[in-house]
């Protein structure tokens, strides 16, 4: 029997696999060499440092193609001899039109990882319908991206597959484990941070992260927990550690409190699994654009309690007071140290939820869930 064919297009800015790399190629590399065995799937991403321009992802094929200008003429002539039944683009509603255009026969289906490109300045709302109705298939990764669209474009709701994201349980130990807390106190000794309760934020340095409001709870918490330690890992893009004048703004806010925050630049995935296994609670005060947030479920995986803003498709993941908490994002200030403060006095709630987040995660967002459910859709559109 001839397995159906399926073409992952991820034309971004990072090649793949790379640590690096945006949440979009972590999805592809985490998720398609899960299901290899149920269809003929070649990935194609984009050329990068230290890697051939043909490979493999876990067994999948994977074609590095030449970025810019040369990117669609390049992927248009493999594709056109490869001749897939479905071809996937990730997050550039654009090039998911001109394929549409040129590859008759082919269905086409657009993953949408956010709204960024089917905003300005990338497009307008009008244009986005347009190319949205000419897809066999479009998937976001949160109810609330899903609403989002539907609400400029009703048209679209049977259109729109819902397939959140997940994490690899394996590579994230809990906390709770006693060979982990051995571990993490070993840890703090070597950093020096005996008895410190850590507060962790991780992911880019952006306003849209909302790190400048954690910045602005740190005097309060620290006047009641003297014993607490804010670590702020991250950068401003995933491919350098320049400082951006958002970036110094947040350090000269800390720089009171220098003895209570440290700044540490980009870690890459799985390696990130290190530091959420420090901490005592993670925080992701994020804006209302963020789609579904990932370390949301990394943290949860850990056994770490969130404390996230009610915004975007986080609520999706935290259920509030169950395995972690939610702030209103007009609130975020104030409901960080409440809830901060409520959390680093009680032990028994830290650990509590913090079972309730691991097994969240172990029900619902794994990444085999994630590549079950998108190699049914493949199978079938």
């Amino acid at each position: 029997m001839n397995l159906r064919k399926v073409a992952v297009i991820t034309p971004g800015s990072f090649v793949i696999p790379s640590g690096r790399s945006s949440s979009v190629e972590r999805v592809v590399e985490q998720t398609v060499p899960l299901v290899q065995e149920k269809m003929d799937i070649r990935i194609y991403g984009v050329v990068g440092k230290g890697l051939p321009p043909k490979g493999s992802i876990k067994g999948v094929p994977c074609f590095r193609l030449p970025p810019g200008a040369s990117y669609y003429p390049s992927l248009l002539r493999r594709l056109s001899r490869w001749r897939p039944d479905v071809a996937e683009i990730h997050n550039r509603p654009l090039l998911a039109q001109r394929l549409k255009m040129q590859l008759q026969g082919v269905k086409v289906v657009l993953n949408l990882h956010s709204n960024t490109f089917i905003n300005s300045p990338y497009m307008n709302r009008q244009r986005f319908g347009k190319i949205a109705s000419m897809m066999d298939q479009i998937i976001v990764n949160s109810r609330f991206l899903y609403e989002d669209i539907v609400s400029y474009h009703p048209s679209l709701k049977d259109k729109i597959f819902i397939n959140h994201l997940g994490v690899s349980l394996e590579h994230f130990s809990p906390s709770f484990n006693p060979m982990a807390k051995a571990l993490k106190e070993a840890k703090l000794t070597h950093f020096g941070w005996n008895g410190r309760r850590i507060v962790l934020f991780a992911g880019r340095l952006i306003r849209d992260k909302g790190i400048h409001h954690l910045m602005e709870a740190v005097p309060q918490i620290v006047a009641k927990h003297p014993e607490v330690l804010f670590l702020i890992i991250g950068s401003a893009s995933y491919g350098s550690d320049r400082e951006t004048p958002y970036v110094r703004e947040l350090k000269k806010a800390a720089k009171p409190y220098q003895s209570f925050v440290t700044f540490l630049p980009f870690v890459p995935y799985p390696n990130i699994a290190d530091w959420y296994a420090l901490a005592d609670i993670v925080v992701v005060p994020s804006s209302t654009r963020e789609a579904f947030g990932l370390v949301n479920v990394e943290a949860m995986a850990t056994g770490i309690p969130v404390i996230a803003s009610s915004a975007g498709g986080i609520p999706e993941i935290v259920n509030n007071g169950a395995n972690g908490f939610l702030i209103p994002p007009g609130n975020l200030s104030a409901g960080l140290i409440e809830r901060i403060n409520e959390l680093l006095e009680n032990e028994d709630l830290r650990l509590q939820m913090g079972m309730a987040a691991r097994e969240s995660v172990r029900k619902h967002f794994r990444w085999d869930h994630t590549a079950e459910r998108w190699a049914l859709l493949m199978q079938n559109i």
